[in-house]
């Protein structure tokens, strides 16, 4: 299934599934998408049961919101092997490196995101992730692929001139609208081989990133075990794997975006996630 959250006629976030040009109405089924990821396997097949009969409206006429608003967000860097080789500074790394982005800098699909007065280069990057299902602490590889729920996209927007003056990672990342998610959660029935998912972005029309999840340094498993060595993970946690090479900071000459900019990233499977550049 590719599920969705989405902004009801009286405004609040409605649980739903995109079937075909539509999108099914799943409210019945849970009042958001964090309770259907806490549902577990139950949950997500009632929504199944459900699609057929629910309510729907056409897709086009629908505002999507960012499917889920994570309690956590840890993004894994320098990640695939083409990345780490375009930054001539970067060092291939031992283990798997994460650094947060915040749940006030999340939001979703086709939101106008406005680059900060103070920054001068505001910088993609297309991240393939992964929803948790269920909690995971001191977790095994092998215990890894059947805790997650789904993968969704994250633009990992950056501030290049915040984030790389005396290393300051978090505050480069976090700027408000700098996680846009979505379009959907597609279940993990449906797209069943991540490690062969197709990663591209557009700016403007302009093909920047063009990449596959099977350059990956780390797989999914030994990122996420890795990571709940360190913390528990949670249902509805965010796990992304690190982007491909292209990113704007790194063209000839960079190509940074500005007000009026169009940001498109998108994986096989998953869809399109669009972002508006916009004054501050």
């Amino acid at each position: 299934m590719k599920l969705v959250t989405f902004a009801a006629a009286d405004g609040t976030s409605t649980l739903g599934a995109i079937d075909a040009d539509s999108v099914a109405d799943l409210s019945g089924i849970a009042p958001s998408m964090l309770a259907l990821i806490e549902g577990g396997p139950a949950m997500l097949g009632a929504a199944r049961a459900a699609l057929p009969k629910a309510r729907r409206q056409p897709l086009a006429k629908v505002r999507l919101l960012a499917p889920v608003v994570p309690g956590k967000i840890l993004c894994s860097g320098v990640n695939y092997k083409a990345h780490a080789l375009e930054n001539p500074k970067a060092v291939m790394p031992s283990e798997p490196f994460f650094f947060t982005k915040l749940p006030s800098s999340v939001c979703g699909p086709d939101a106008d995101v406005a680059r900060p007065a103070r920054v001068a280069q505001m910088d993609y990057e297309v991240e393939f992730s992964a929803v948790i299902g269920k909690r995971l602490f001191n977790a095994t590889e092998a215990d890894v692929m059947p805790a997650i729920f789904g993968y969704t996209l994250l633009n990992d927007l950056s501030a290049r001139d915040v984030q790389f003056k005396e290393n300051q990672i978090t505050l480069g990342k976090n700027f408000a609208g700098f996680a846009p998610i979505g379009p959907c959660i597609v279940t993990t029935d449906e797209l069943t081989d991540p490690n062969s998912v197709g990663l591209t972005t557009h700016v403007n029309g302009r093909k920047l990133q063009d990449g596959s999840t099977s350059d990956w340094l780390f797989s999914l498993p030994r990122l996420i075990s890795f990571l709940s060595g360190v913390m528990p993970l949670e249902p509805g946690d965010i796990v992304t794997t690190g982007t491909p090479a292209g990113v704007g900071i790194f063209q000839n000459p960079p190509v940074f975006l500005h007000e009026g900019d169009v940001v498109e990233i998108a994986a096989t499977g998953i869809g399109t996630l669009r972002t508006r550049i916009v004054r501050a």
